[in-house]
């Protein structure tokens, strides 16, 4: 039987550019959305799994106190590497660099890990929160690359398009199956 597998993007980031990305915490203001975010997941998860950066921890936090389900941080889900990779503080910059990565998926051409190596080890692990969680309808919440580099496999979409139109708290909903998901409808 198909279950649902939606696909969060976590809440606004305090930008510092003297911490790696994967440090940052919500900003204050990171949640005003969730109601909204609530009200489009259809149906509602009856479990929340996140990423092990504080941004996607706290977002899932926010999301399964309201929800009222558990919530499993798990390795795996976090956003593609980015430790040495310059601070861009113009975000025409940044996404040139964005750009650059899903337009070469096989190089490294930002920080530790290519485009194919990032979606590769992401989808894993999404696919191992499924395996070993039961429940009809999960919410993952990770990072928007990731989750547009998977998205973008399994439908054919542009990477970077999808990218650029997810926005934080953004969601993307799956029909999984065994096997390889299939992208029910983009929400």
């Amino acid at each position: 039987m198909p279950r649902t597998l939606h696909l969060i993007k976590h809440g606004k980031p305090h930008l510092d550019p003297d911490v790696p990305a994967h440090d940052w915490r919500l900003a204050d203001d990171a949640l005003v959305a969730l109601p909204a975010l609530l009200a489009a997941l259809s149906p509602r998860p009856d479990l929340v799994v996140c990423s092990m950066e504080p941004k996607a921890q706290a977002t899932a936090q926010g999301l399964a106190a309201v929800l009222g389900v558990p919530l499993r941080p798990m390795l795996g889900l976090h956003e593609q590497l980015r430790y040495t990779a310059p601070w861009r503080p113009d975000p025409a910059d940044f996404q040139a660099d964005l750009r650059r990565f899903f337009d070469q998926p096989e190089q490294v051409v930002s920080g530790e890990e290519s485009a194919q190596d990032a979606r590769v080890r992401f989808g894993n692990a999404v696919g191992a929160v499924m395996q070993v969680n039961p429940q009809d309808t999960v919410a993952v919440v990770a990072h928007g690359t990731v989750i547009s580099l998977l998205v973008a496999h399994l439908t054919g979409q542009a990477p970077y398009e999808l990218w650029r139109s997810l926005p934080l708290l953004g969601h993307l909903t799956l029909t999984w199956e065994p096997g390889p998901p299939n992208l029910r409808k983009r929400l």
